[in-house]
């Protein structure tokens, strides 16, 4: 193959020739076709704005077609509007138009609405610098949408000067070598879309304190040093063959003496950038009617010297009648000559050639916003922010945070721009308390906002007072200052959603880690959250200086320790696929089989899904949201029970083959001493599925087989009395009672108690009740009632307090607990189901299994409350191999182990607590046919299921109440509807 390389590169070279001749061959025949007026009319790009009036548009038109225009460039409007007036006026063109923008950031800095792209400095952050290369790969797509040709981008200026008003956030940063790199990767990144793209602004407006819209900025450096600095990222450009540059309005001295703008300077543009730097291309002065080089001149004037002096396209000019005339009138005293008309027209015709006429045709304006916002580039959009993040200060290593069960957080917002997102964010790793405070605060205010962050001792600040303006000394103010150094002996974490130059005022005060954002944009907001708790990992590096503790290029680094939040395509997965998960959610409400329901997906660490339909209940009162909790019926086996048992199987307290009755005492002398802790786990121990525990609590012969009722209000107490005949060890309360859970009384449902006694009971119908004549595999719950009293026992703490402080707390799981009617947000607690039966109540907040409900709520085979995302936080502890947050809670072996099938399949699918994908023929399983052998998790039977996929790194949540208002509907089950969801999942996986 090596040998045919010469021949491919040849041919290529033939093929570029070929395509240069008919380029060149187009440009001779139009140009000589074409007047004087045409010719001077191609070298005007002429400004529009698409959100103005039919009577602005016609004159416009009308504009364009007098004087021959040859561009527009668009400014403010909408993309359809935009795209109309783009038709209408290439329509009626001779010769089609060249459109431009100034799209630096992509056509939604310009057009809303329509997805803009961070700014430059945001970018310079990057250290990825592919990332821009396909940054400008899409704003390149979008100009195509759009129809635009030409993009006045990227700016190459080098940003030295922190008082910059016109530059600033635009650049790429101030070191030459990042900013060059950066420019070339965003030019190909452009011409790979086939969009001719246009340096500016030469020779360089990085180092300027005035803004050359009002005023001619002075530049006092000496050619050395221009030519060793600003010239740095141009020369590189003009040397990988960029098509356009844009001529500044700066006063240069060091080359030209007469004090005149750059943009009209022959010295600068002929002598410097054609004969000594070799640039070929479109020379575009900026635009014509900015004061910097109006000021002094009456209307055309500059626009002739501007062509004197090289230039062959004028921008913007301030006033196109005049400017034809006065082009007409130098052409005739012999000031521009027809000769140099005819090359600069040249020029023109073939860049249209290579960059208009291939794609001539209208502008498609069928689904046009969408279009202009399409998956891969919302992902990109979010990767550039994400890789953005820079951590300039980290002392102690404090960030990522770890060990959340030791931290109080807070977030203290400082500034009139709320966060929401940033506040939001935070609240999914860990519990946090949100205050804010508005710059000019009473002394009053300041002070009780101290005195309640007392109570804490994490504060996450978040100057939202930030600016990019030097004019506004960039938000800072002394009141911020004062505010930090009364949190002296806190852990601070401060964040910066702007340029860093803002950071200086605060850079020496005592804040343990400072993180620059860059902006106050939502998803800036949501990846400076993430990378506070590692959601994602850190390695940005500052494009400018705040200070000499602080140069451009510091960074710090750190990992990602915790679930991220990505779009689809970030990971490898294809979001309009993932969308079908939409409808087959929405049809399985249409036919009750749930009231509602949410699905998470994660892949790669990463909630690449997560959605919330239907509502709580089918009054359809109240919507479900992804912060729902609800009943996790039996996969609390797999969130709570196993992850205590695993912890102790590490600690050495428990081993697999051990008879269990080494850890609990009450099994001595029974049937079940001998039984193992692994064949609890593998389902093999030879017990019964399950009991009827709630008919052991009724005193049948005095009941006579009548059904009892709970519900009671404190005037009928009385009566109920007279009716209820209960086992000695039930009873009930009052319902004024203030009920805590102490008194000997457990909570079964609302005004429904039952005595502790009643556990031991329990206990006893599963200590005497038979074995199976076979240890064949039976699915039952009672070894995990055993379980959770062997936890209990080897830890002597309260099986839902160890889980509590163990796991959960440490997790960052704090949604997560036993009885969320007393421990978690009932606002939050989608209602499980209606007891008409023995509770006669809504189960709401209580949970619906009848073992953990008679246990108090407390059990091994359920009991557990959760929602998806902290599900998924446990999902990742065994996705990890026993890591999270930092933390290490399992042993890697040991995950290994209980992921793992134990025995043949055809006796068993199952590893040590974990359900498995069903191999055999002919058999049902819990998972699609794609979910891969080495899969686990678990079902619920309330409708739930949560898998994780090790081969694709991928967590499947699915949670809903499907049994509300009963458990007889299985049309859920029935219908195959958590199985059709991972279908989707593996078909949306991107090969």
């Amino acid at each position: 193959m090596h040998k045919l390389l010469p021949v491919i590169g040849l041919f290529c070279m033939l093929l570029s020739s070929l395509h240069g001749q008919a380029q060149s061959s187009w440009a001779d025949s139009t140009l000589n076709t074409m007047s004087l007026d045409e010719k001077i009319g191609q070298l005007i790009m002429v400004a529009a704005y698409s959100n103005k009036d039919s009577v602005y548009e016609n004159h416009l038109g009308a504009t364009i077609e007098k004087h021959h225009i040859g561009g527009i460039i668009f400014f403010q409007g909408s993309p359809l509007s935009q795209a109309l007036m783009t038709n209408t006026y290439q329509q009626s063109a001779k010769i089609p138009l060249m459109i431009g923008m100034d799209a630096e950031n992509g056509v939604g800095w310009r057009i809303k609405p329509a997805m803009e792209f961070p700014n430059q400095t945001l970018l310079g952050a990057i250290q990825d610098t592919n990332l821009i290369y396909r940054l400008g790969a899409a704003i390149g797509q979008q100009c195509r949408t759009m129809g635009i040709h030409v993009n006045f981008a990227p700016v190459a200026d080098i940003n030295v000067n922190p008082k910059n008003p016109v530059i600033g956030i635009r650049s790429f940063g101030e070191k030459k070598e990042e900013v060059g790199n950066r420019t070339l990767q965003y030019m190909r990144g452009l011409q790979s879309q086939h969009v001719m793209a246009v340096a500016k602004h030469f020779p360089g407006h990085g180092d300027t304190d005035v803004d050359s819209h009002l005023a001619l900025p002075l530049i006092r450096h000496s050619a050395a040093r221009i030519d060793t600095v600003e010239l740095y990222p141009f020369r590189q450009l003009f040397e990988a063959g960029i098509p356009g540059v844009m001529i500044a309005h700066l006063n240069v001295p060091s080359y030209d003496t007469a004090n005149i703008p750059a943009s009209l300077s022959k010295q600068i543009i002929t002598n410097l950038l054609r004969e000594k730097l070799h640039f070929n291309g479109l020379c575009f002065t900026d635009a014509m009617n900015m004061k910097g080089v109006t000021k002094g001149r009456t209307p055309g004037e500059a626009d002739v010297e501007a062509l004197a002096a090289g230039n062959d396209i004028l921008l913007f000019p301030e006033n196109v009648e005049a400017s034809v005339r006065k082009i007409k009138a130098a052409i005739r005293k012999g000031v521009l000559s027809e000769e140099m008309i005819n090359e600069k027209c040249r020029k023109v015709l073939k860049a249209k050639a290579e960059f208009v006429l291939p794609y001539a045709t209208p502008v498609d304006t069928a689904r046009l916003t969408e279009r202009l916002s399409s998956p891969s580039a919302k992902a990109l959009l979010q990767e550039t922010y994400a890789k953005a993040i820079t951590l300039v200060k980290n002392d102690a290593l404090l960030l990522p945070l770890t060990h959340l069960d030791t931290l109080r957080v807070a977030s203290l917002n400082f500034g009139d721009r709320k966060a929401p997102v940033f506040e939001s964010t935070l609240e999914k790793y860990a519990p946090c308390t949100h205050f804010s405070l508005s710059p000019g605060a009473s002394k009053e205010k300041v002070e009780k906002l101290i005195k309640n962050l007392s109570e804490y001792n994490c504060v996450i600040l978040y100057n939202s007072a930030a600016r990019n303006t030097a004019s506004r000394q960039f938000g800072a103010t002394m009141e911020l200052v004062n505010i930090i150094k009364q949190l002296k002996g806190k852990h601070i974490v401060f964040c910066h959603p702007a340029t860093p130059y803002g950071i200086d005022l605060y850079s020496y005060l005592p804040m343990d880690a400072i993180i620059v954002s860059y902006s106050h944009d939502t998803p800036a907001q949501q990846f400076a959250a993430q990378a506070i708790f590692g959601g994602i990992n850190v390695n940005g590096k500052l494009p400018v200086s705040i200070n000499h503790y602080y140069p451009a290029g510091t960074g710090l680094s750190t990992p990602k320790l915790r679930l991220g939040y990505y779009q689809p395509e970030s990971c490898g997965m294809n979001s309009q696929t993932l969308l079908k998960i939409d409808s087959i959610c929405q049809a399985a409400i249409k036919v009750k089989a749930t009231p509602g329901c949410q699905v998470l997906v994660a892949k790669d660490g990463y909630i690449i899904y997560n959605k919330a339909f239907g509502f709580n209940t089918y009054d359809r009162k109240k919507k479900n949201t992804t912060d729902n909790i609800y009943d996790i019926a039996s996969i609390t086996k797999i969130a709570a029970t196993l992850p205590a048992v695993m912890m102790l199987y590490d600690q050495q307290y428990i081993t697999l083959d051990s008879p269990i009755v080494r850890y609990s005492y009450s099994l001595r002398e029974t049937d079940k001493q001998d039984i193992t802790v692994k064949e609890l786990l593998l389902h093999s121990a030879g017990l019964r599925a399950s009991f009827s525990f709630f008919q052991h609590a009724i005193d049948w012969d005095k009941m006579q087989g009548r059904l009892f009722t709970t519900k009671y209000t404190k005037t009928n107490t009385r009566k109920l009395r007279d009716r209820l005949y209960l086992n000695p060890k039930f009873t009930y309360r009052d319902s004024t009672f203030n009920f805590t859970g102490g008194e000997g009384y457990l909570v079964v449902s609302p005004h429904f108690y039952i005595h502790k006694h009643f556990q031991d009971s329990i206990h006893d119908l599963i200590l005497n009740s038979k074995l199976l004549p076979q240890k064949k595999y039976t699915y039952s719950d009672l070894g995990f009632v055993l379980l959770k009293d062997i936890v209990e026992e080897q830890s002597a703490t309260p099986f839902d307090v160890y889980c509590r402080k163990h796991f959960f707390k440490r997790l960052g799981a704090y949604n997560t607990d036993f009885n969320a009617h007393f421990n978690l947000d009932m606002k939050k607690v989608v209602p499980a189901n209606k007891d008409d039966i023995f509770r006669k109540s809504q189960l709401h907040g209580y949970v619906h299994d009848p073992i953990a409900a008679l246990m108090g709520g407390v059990s091994g085979n359920a009991g557990l409350f959760s929602t998806a995302e902290d599900l998924a936080k446990i999902m990742s502890v065994y996705l990890n191999r026993g890591t999270y947050g930092g933390e290490r809670l399992i042993d890697s072996t040991t995950i290994d182990l209980f992921t793992q099938t134990q025995l043949p399949l055809d006796q068993n699918r199952r590893g040590l607590g974990f359900d498995k994908p069903e191999t055999l023929p002919n058999k049902s399983g819990p998972t699609c046919k794609e979910a891969p052998c080495t899969s686990y998790g678990h079902t619920g039977f309330t409708g739930t299921i949560a898998w994780n996929d090790p081969d694709n790194q991928l967590i499947y949540i699915f949670l809903s109440n499907r049994i509300y208002p009963n458990e007889f509907n299985d049309k859920l089950i029935k219908d195959n509807i958590r199985t059709k969801i991972q279908e989707v999942i593996y078909k949306a996986i991107l090969k």
